[in-house]
């Protein structure tokens, strides 16, 4: 009994002394202006490639967007002052925010009616029409009808921009603000998009308006009005096409079929002369992937406009999230790229440079396909990193220019193969060390083939890092096994033998549809194909903290931020989740139903569910908060 006494007082006393310090601490630094407490804080500060996340706590003080101080309950709401907010989370697990190293805002602004409906009603300058999630015959069907319609509404010159749906399910049930699919093995054009949706027909229904139509990928078709309004703003219409005019028979063939990815045409000849309403678009779709977690974006911007309306955006202090760029062009002469590469990781607290590159990969492979295989023998396709190519050329010069390889889609373990080469021959060129080129952390990004066992060990030497997509999970290891055989099923994604070797990795969805970050996080995990019934490459499953892992401290990394994103900790952003279940420990099968119940970035709450929002006193948040309907069967 003695001892048990002496126990409790010295408990007692540490608690006091504790509060004591803490108080002192707040006096010194200021007072917190947000106390987050009662909750389990997974602070994800463990920095092994084990799974361990690191300290637990149950508060955190918040002080000028950064995290002040982690501790016991006692001891940071001892830091409060008479400003200080209190939020208590009542037990939920609170997380890093999620770091989505190749994510496209920018495009999927344009894929979905969310954020545009949201922000542009349709008689403005831009009228906006999105097909019903039916299949794709019927929504040819309502195609000219839908366009007739919208042509009677135009004014004469007034754009037209029309989408088809390929993110819907057929269950009839939303995920929140999303569809969430059952099977999601990547957006996939419609078979018959190129065949029936031409350049002709456009220019037959409106000869007076500009049209872009949209596959439901990036892949569009424009009429001639379209090409005409787009010479204003690039008179080579080289940034539209992805080819100059003397670049025959590819720029040839675009200018009659308007068929390609057209990705500048919305931002910077759309809205040319209306930068605060795309800027409020660009806010809105990002909004809206912070109320799934997703706080931080890496990505190319694919338009100037679109890094004009981001910087637009963070002057303002309105950036609801983070945005890390790459440049892919459109100049790339030596001197350009010396002078990007001497501010490489520089920007601002919400937008800085992360890397770049000249052309994305391709999906060559070094072994052949299985006799009576349907692709064929691959194993002599060409690469866009082949040597001598003006890609290759063009990659190599961004590596010598001391720019970094970073946000390129590639996923063809030969393609892994010729990077690596460039890496290392125009590291070589440019005077780097070894040390140089590692500190550099050279990415690429996809995996639905690549790395192969034997590259691990090259990457580990190079300190590169990989974003691997778990969307490739739903099919693309059976495809693997179907097409090469059951053992290269493990080639696909195969986030486990990096981690062993101790290469970091990073997470994506790659998707239009923030809403599937969950299902996808599971998918990671199990690897389980629902068409087969079966888990294919089960070597490369990983556990949840491994997941987690990659969707925050070692995105990070890739984001050449990890002083200062990733984890929980004492002079680092403030960007954290409160969850509506704990993710650490509700069984699998559960994971795909976890939600965010609320978002802060730099500690400014950007979303905040109505159930959380009235049990802390406060008024919901973010997309929580919108009240128009987006159109139906989307």
């Amino acid at each position: 009994m003695k001892s048990l006494f002496a126990a409790t007082l010295t408990v007692i006393l540490c608690s006091q002394w504790g509060a004591a310090q803490s108080a002192d601490l707040a006096e010194k630094l200021g007072y917190p202006q947000m106390i987050v407490h009662n909750g389990k804080i997974v602070t994800m500060d463990d920095a092994s490639f084990q799974a361990q996340v690191g300290t637990i706590v149950q508060a955190m003080a918040i002080r000028d967007g950064k995290i002040l101080a982690t501790g016991s309950n006692n001891e940071i709401r001892a830091m409060a002052g008479q400003q200080t907010r209190m939020i208590d989370v009542k037990g939920r697990t609170v997380l890093p925010g999620f770091i989505s190293t190749h994510e496209h805002p920018t495009d999927w602004a344009f894929l979905h009616p969310r954020a545009i409906t949201h922000v542009l009603p349709d008689d403005e300058f831009l009228i906006h029409r999105w097909l019903p999630n039916l299949p794709l015959q019927e929504q040819w069907a309502k195609f000219v009808p839908t366009m007739k319609e919208a042509l009677a509404k135009a004014k004469p010159g007034q754009w037209i921009l029309l989408g088809f749906n390929l993110h819907g399910d057929n269950t009839g049930e939303r995920s929140g603000m999303n569809r969430s699919p059952i099977q999601t093995s990547g957006i996939q054009e419609p078979f018959d998009f190129k065949k029936n949706i031409t350049k002709k027909l456009l220019d037959q229904l409106a000869p007076n308006n500009p049209v872009k139509v949209k596959s439901g990928s990036n892949h569009s078709v424009i009429n001639q009005k379209a090409i005409e309004e787009s010479r204003k703003v690039h008179p080579t219409l080289s940034v539209i096409s992805g080819n100059s005019e003397n670049s025959t028979p590819a720029f040839s063939q675009w200018l009659e079929s308007g068929y390609g990815f057209n990705r500048p045409i919305e931002p910077n000849v759309m809205f040319r002369d209306n930068l605060p309403a795309l800027a409020e678009i660009l806010k809105a779709e990002m909004e809206l992937w912070t109320s799934w977690g997703i706080t931080t974006f890496g990505s190319s911007p694919y338009a100037y406009r679109n890094l004009q309306a981001f910087n637009y955006l963070d002057q303002q202090g309105k950036m609801p999230g983070r945005f890390g760029w790459a440049y892919t062009g459109p100049d790339w002469s030596e001197e350009t790229l010396r002078y990007l590469g001497s501010i490489l990781g520089n920007g601002t607290d919400h937008l800085w440079l992360i890397g770049a590159w000249g052309r994305a990969g391709g999906s060559c492979m070094s072994i052949p396909s299985q006799e009576g295989a349907a692709a064929g023998d691959r194993s002599e396709c060409f690469t866009v990193f082949h040597p001598g190519g003006k890609f290759r050329e063009r990659t190599e010069l961004v590596i010598k220019s001391g720019l970094r390889i970073a946000t390129m889609y590639s996923s063809g373990d030969k393609d892994i193969d010729y990077l690596m080469d460039a890496i290392e021959e125009a590291s070589k060129a440019g005077g780097f060390s070894l040390e140089e080129i590692r500190a550099k952390r050279h990415t690429f990004d996809g995996g639905r083939g690549a790395p192969r066992p034997e590259q691990i060990s090259r990457m580990k030497r190079l300190g590169m890092m990989a974003t691997l997509y778990n969307k490739y999970l739903d099919s693309g290891p059976r495809q693997m096994a179907e097409r090469y055989g059951i053992e290269y099923a493990n080639w696909v994604v195969p986030r486990m033998s990096l981690t062993r070797a101790g290469v970091m990795t990073s997470n994506s969805i790659d998707l239009p549809l923030p809403g599937e970050v969950f299902r996808l996080f599971l998918k990671g995990m199990n690897r389980y194909d629902e068409v087969a019934k079966k888990v294919y490459g089960p070597r490369e499953r990983t556990d949840r903290i491994i997941q987690l892992k990659a969707w925050t401290r070692w995105g990070a990394y890739y984001m050449l931020r990890e002083n200062l994103l990733g984890t929980l900790e004492p002079g680092k952003f403030a960007d954290f989740i409160v969850l509506d279940k704990d993710l650490m420990t509700i069984p699998d099968d559960q994971i795909p139903t976890v939600r965010v119940l609320m978002t802060a970035v730099g500690g400014k709450i950007v979303h905040l569910t109505v159930p959380l929002a009235n049990q802390v006193g406060m008024q919901p948040i973010g997309p929580t908060t919108w009240t128009e309907k987006i159109p139906p069967g989307w």
